[in-house]
């Protein structure tokens, strides 16, 4: 007798101080319409969520999984898929309910963002079309090149500014937590925000930058006065912006983005969001030059920091990472399937 397949949905019932658990119990009675058989899983604290759904898909009645959330929450479920293959060769795909803030993952494959796009995110999981993505991983080194931590991630991972604005994010919201008011109201793009303008400005002000030594591929480049180092696998970084439109998520290779100084970070976000109008010979004109994005395979990261300069703030797919002063990141070449629309392109 063949046993049900399920669709196990992955999200977390206490986000949004709580309002999540309303769009949970929909998208449960939105799949079981599609007669797509849910199931849930709710989110665990200190990385327990991946071997939690690794464990669930490994009795072998798991048909999808299905995160609902932001980049972070697409993380764990993807690894949670990974782990399970590795472990015993059991295999899945990933469709996406994104509710985030960025929605790297989603907009970068046409999937709309929040509760109303949530019963046409359906629609396309029930569809079932599937595609593979490439996953990288990180490895941290200590001073005496031990090896410290490492990870996958699905989306971006980075070190300097862009990091630093997620630290000052994080740490918003666990203030904010304590504050009933000010929790319904300082959330999503108004958190990111209001980090991003004091991370910029505290940066302004004490003129932070610091050195890199980029391996990419064997061929090194140094530079000098960096503020923020990207390594992008999806199109769209942090929802609005594309640094390469010839960027592909399974062609093998990542996107190598360098912000020298401030205002070159300035020039990056007015010059690659994805809405721009102007054309490359427009930005030319304004001093603001096209960027070459060199792409690369294996890339290494060597920070050189200036004296006084305790640490360098690094993130992976929106989440905090270990702040050293090498890194080792590796390409994994179609290393998870996502479900996404037929005719796939970002929104």
């Amino acid at each position: 007798m063949s046993r049900v397949r399920r669709t196990l949905l992955v999200a977390n019932p206490t986000a949004r101080g709580g309002m999540a658990r309303d769009l949970i119990d929909e998208a449960m009675s939105a799949l079981a319409e599609a007669g797509l058989t849910p199931e849930f899983l709710p989110t665990l604290a200190e990385g327990k969520t991946v071997p939690a759904v690794a464990d669930r898909i490994e009795r072998e009645d798991v048909e999808r999984v299905v995160y609902m959330g932001g980049d972070g929450t697409f993380a764990e479920a993807g690894k949670g898929i990974i782990l399970a293959r590795e472990r015993s060769g059991v295999d899945c795909p990933l469709g996406m309910l994104p509710m985030g803030t960025a929605n790297d993952q989603g907009r970068s494959f046409g999937i709309q963002a929040g509760a109303r796009a949530l019963r046409d995110n359906v629609a396309i999981i029930a569809a079932g079309n599937e595609q593979w993505i490439d996953a990288g991983r990180i490895e941290a080194f200590d001073a005496e090149d031990r090896l410290i931590a490492q990870d996958l991630w699905f989306d971006s991972c980075g070190i300097g500014l862009s990091a630093e604005i997620l630290y000052v994010r994080n740490r918003d919201r666990e203030w904010v937590e304590h504050v009933p008011l000010l929790r319904r109201l300082y959330v999503n793009k108004v958190v990111y925000t209001s980090a991003t303008l004091r991370a910029l400005l505290g940066g302004l002000v004490a003129g932070a930058s610091f050195g890199v030594e980029v391996t990419m591929d064997g061929v090194k480049e140094n530079y000098v006065a960096v503020t923020d180092i990207i390594v992008q696998s999806t199109m769209l970084y942090a929802g609005d912006w594309i640094f390469d439109p010839d960027s592909k998520p399974d062609d093998g290779k990542f996107e190598v983005v360098v912000m020298q100084g401030h205002a070159d970070w300035a020039a990056a976000v007015i010059g690659t969001h994805k809405h721009n109008p102007l054309t490359g010979d427009d930005l030319e004109v304004l001093g603001l030059p096209r960027r070459r994005i060199p792409k690369a395979r294996q890339v290494e990261l060597r920070v050189i920091r200036p004296e006084g300069v305790d640490a360098v703030h690094a993130q992976i797919d929106g989440e905090e990472f270990v702040s050293t002063d090498t890194y080792r990141i590796e390409n994994l070449f179609n290393h998870l399937r996502i479900i996404v629309p037929e005719d796939a392109h970002w929104v």
